[in-house]
Order: C-alpha cells, then sequence, then structure tokens
C-alpha cells in the first residue's frame, strides 16, 4: 500500500508518524515553524472553518470548549477572536503545548495522549473541537468515546476527518452507532477543503450529544 501524501513535503512526514515517538519527535522540531508552514505556505484553513463552524451553534461566549490535538492553537484563535475565553486544550507534543500557551487564549493546557482516558470530568463540556487530529498518522475513532463523555448533554463536537480515513478508519461506523444508540445527534456532516487552493479532503462534522 503506498504511504499517503500530503500538499507538500511537510505534511507529508506528518501523515507517515507511526508511533507516540516519532510524533514528538517531528512536532518537537517543527513547533516553531508549524504555523508559518500551514498558514503563510499552504493556506491552511480548516482550523478556522471548524471554528467557524461550532461558533454558529455556540453563541454563548462563556461556554467551556475543550480542544482536542490543541498543536500550536490555531483551531482556537478564532475562538478567542469571537470572545470566548473558558477554552482548554491537550496535544501530545510539549512542545506544540508550549506555542499555544504563548498566545495566551487558552485557560488550561494539558500535554496528554487522547487515545488514553482524559482528564476531564464526565459532563464539563459544552464543547469540543479538533482540527487535523483524525487523520493519517494520528489518531483513529477511539477517542469519541471519551469526547462524548465529557460533553454535558446537548453538548458539541466538531471536528475533521480526513476523507481517506473515513470508512477505512471506522470513523463513519463509530459516529454512525453513536446515533444509533441515542448517544449522540448528528447537526451537520459535509466535505469541505483543508487547505484554500486545494480539493475538498475532509469531512467536516457536527454531532450533538443528546440531551
Amino acid at each position: 500500500m503506498p504511504k499517503p501524501t500530503g500538499p507538500n513535503e511537510f505534511v507529508s512526514e506528518a501523515y507517515q508518524l507511526d508511533d507516540e515517538a516519532a510524533m514528538v519527535d517531528f512536532y518537537r522540531k517543527w513547533a516553531e515553524d508549524y504555523d508559518q508552514q500551514m498558514i503563510d505556505g499552504l493556506g491552511y484553513v480548516s482550523p478556522t472553518k471548524i471554528a467557524q463552524l461550532l461558533s454558529e451553534f455556540v453563541v454563548d461566549t462563556e461556554a467551556s470548549i475543550f480542544d482536542i490535538g490543541c498543536g500550536t492553537g490555531l483551531t482556537c484563535v478564532y475562538l478567542a477572536e469571537k470572545g470566548f475565553s473558558n477554552l482548554d486544550g491537550i496535544d501530545i507534543s510539549p512542545d506544540m503545548v508550549r506555542v499555544a500557551g504563548e498566545r495566551g487564549i487558552y485557560r488550561e493546557l494539558l500535554v496528554g495522549d487522547v487515545n488514553q482516558t482524559l482528564e476531564r470530568d464526565s459532563n464539563s463540556y459544552d464543547a469540543v473541537i479538533s482540527s487535523g487530529t483524525f487523520t493519517h498518522g494520528h489518531v483513529g475513532p477511539e477517542p469519541l468515546d471519551e469526547i462524548f463523555r465529557i460533553l454535558r448533554p446537548g453538548g458539541l463536537l466538531a471536528c475533521t476527518v480526513h476523507q481517506d480515513l473515513w470508512q477505512s478508519m471506522g470513523f463513519k461506523s463509530r459516529l454512525n452507532l453513536l446515533v444509533e444508540q441515542g448517544i449522540a445527534i448528528r447537526e451537520q456532516l459535509y466535505e469541505d477543503k483543508y487547505y484554500k487552493d486545494g480539493p475538498k479532503e475532509g469531512w467536516f462534522c457536527l454531532y450533538r450529544k443528546t440531551p
């Protein structure tokens, strides 16, 4: 099976990460230059788009929002600009978390593996957001159960899922199962661009925890 490739060498290398140590090392090297690589170099719009989608459904700027795979904080920049202040985040890379912290927009940041139990209380967040985490070389659908555990009844998950993994890695079936089990309600689901001048390559998902 051919290795997945992205729009440039940087993203292709990220797509081919195969374990936690490789991921931490990759993002240690690129933490300081990540925003320049993605925003300036590639026109990365996915973080802003998923944040815009969430903000259409969450109007209370006091809402508590948890950023899964927060990286350098790109996903929450838009939310902070809109006045959201109760923003928490988690990422496996200490260096990316450090850069995110320098933005001054997060209430709390954690270094941790989202494939493990999230050190958050059940029913404690109004929303969870994630961009670029559910993709090649990163995280499968396993964290979805934990995400819905920490969401309050009626809370929202807004996330992107790379289209190559949507069916093959089980995201579609896991989300469908959560709906069938009465745990989640699908609000929005559509394909859109990750990069300004690129093709549609990801699913943009908005699911509500059943009230």
